[in-house]
C-alpha cells in the first residue's frame, strides 16, 4: 500500500531511523529526511499530509489528525511518539497547559525565530561524541545554559557566522545529494557544529545548571536553602525573577550590577538594553539568560536575605 501526497510517494508504514531517548521530533525527522536525500519539509509533508506542518512547533504538540497521519505512514507506536512531545513531559517545569498550545520556558525555533539570533541550543561535545548525533529536548529549555554531562556552555548559534541553528532549511547545491550528517553543519556557512569551541562556564552557572537539571528530572528537591515538593513551583518563581532582571525596564540596573559582579560578556549590556518590553526569558539569547541563571543560584543560597542585600546594594529598590 502506498501513501501519496502532492506528487510525493513513500511506502506505507515506512521504517524510519529510530528516534532516540529525549530526542526532539524535529531532530528525528531531519535525520531521516537527509538520510532519504529529501528536504525535511518534503518528508514532513508526506508524513503529516500537510504542507505547512513543518512551520509549526512539532516538538511541543501535534493535532489528533497529525498524529494519526504519522501513525498511518510511519512504523512507530503511538505511546512512543507521544512521550517525545514536550507538552506531555513539561509537568516538572510548566504544568499549566490546559487548552493552550503554549509551553513556557521553551526557546523559539523554526519560523518563530526568524530575524532573531537566539535559537535551539546544543552541546558541541554531545553531538561530537554521539554514535548517532541528535538534538535533545532539554536543549530547548531556557533555564539551562550548560551541559550537565560535559560541564561546558551550551551554544545557541553558529560560532563561525553567528547564525541561529535551523534544523529544517537545507539546500542542495549543484544537484548534489544531501549527506546524512548535513544537519550538523550550519545551514548558512556549513561550519561543522561539532567543532564549536568548548567554553567553560563560571562556577555559579555550572552549579545552577546542575541543580536545575536534577530538579527537572526528579520533579522535586532542594535549591540553596529552599525545598520544593513540586519542582514547577521553583521554575515559576525563577521565571518571575529572570523576567524582572532580563526583560523589565525596572530591572536594568540590577542586571548591570550582576554584569559587573560576575564578569559577564561585554555584549550583554548592549543586548539587555535592546530587550523589548514584551519579551520573556526564553526569547533571549543564551548570553543574556546566563545572568538570570547565575543570579538565581547566588540568591537562593540564603533566600531571601541575599536578594535583599543585592537589591540594597543596587539602590532604588
Amino acid at each position: 500500500m502506498k501513501t501519496k501526497y502532492q506528487g510525493l510517494e513513500l511506502s506505507y508504514q515506512l521504517q524510519l531511523l529510530p528516534i532516540y531517548k529525549n530526542e526532539l521530533i524535529r531532530s528525528w525527522l531531519v535525520r531521516n529526511a537527509l538520510y532519504l536525500n529529501m528536504k525535511p519539509s518534503q518528508l514532513s509533508t508526506i508524513i503529516f499530509q500537510n504542507t505547512d506542518i513543518w512551520k509549526s512547533d512539532i516538538d511541543v504538540q501535534l493535532s489528533r489528525r497529525s498524529i494519526q497521519s504519522l501513525l498511518n505512514t510511519v512504523e512507530i507506536r503511538e505511546e512512543d511518539l507521544l512521550k517525545h512531545l514536550l507538552s506531555s513531559k513539561c509537568e516538572h517545569f510548566y504544568p499549566h497547559l490546559n487548552e493552550s498550545k503554549q509551553v513556557k520556558w521553551l526557546l523559539q525555533i523554526g519560523v518563530h525565530q526568524r530575524g532573531k539570533k537566539n535559537s535551539l541550543q546544543y552541546c558541541p561535545a554531545c553531538i561530537a561524541s554521539d554514535k548517532v548525533p541528535y538534538f535533545r529536548a532539554c536543549w530547548r529549555l531556557g533555564f539551562l545554559t550548560s551541559c550537565h554531562i560535559h560541564d561546558i556552555c551550551l551554544l545557541d548559534s553558529c560560532p563561525n557566522c553567528n547564525s541561529p541553528i535551523d534544523l529544517f532549511r537545507y539546500n542542495k547545491t549543484n544537484n548534489k545529494h544531501f549527506e546524512p550528517l548535513d544537519y550538523l553543519g550550519c545551514n548558512q556557512c556549513s561550519f561543522d557544529l561539532r567543532e564549536s569551541p568548548r567554553i567553560k562556564p563560571s562556577y555559579y552557572e555550572l552549579e545552577a545548571n546542575k541543580e536545575h537539571f536534577k530538579l527537572l528530572v526528579e520533579g522535586h528537591g532542594s535549591i540553596g536553602n529552599l525545598d520544593f515538593n513540586y519542582s514547577h513551583l521553583y521554575y515559576d518563581g525563577l521565571k518571575r525573577i529572570m523576567s524582572f532582571i532580563l526583560c523589565s525596564k525596572n530591572g536594568i540596573e540590577l542586571f548591570k550590577y550582576i554584569f559587573n559582579k560576575y564578569d559577564l560578556d561585554d555584549d550583554c549590556i548592549r543586548e539587555r538594553m535592546e530587550v523589548s518590553r514584551h519579551s520573556e526569558p526564553e526569547h533571549l539569547s543564551i548570553n543574556i539568560r546566563k545572568a538570570g541563571v547565575i543570579f538565581s543560584y547566588y540568591i537562593t543560597r540564603d533566600w531571601p536575605i541575599k536578594l535583599h542585600q543585592n537589591m540594597q546594594e543596587v539602590g532604588d529598590y
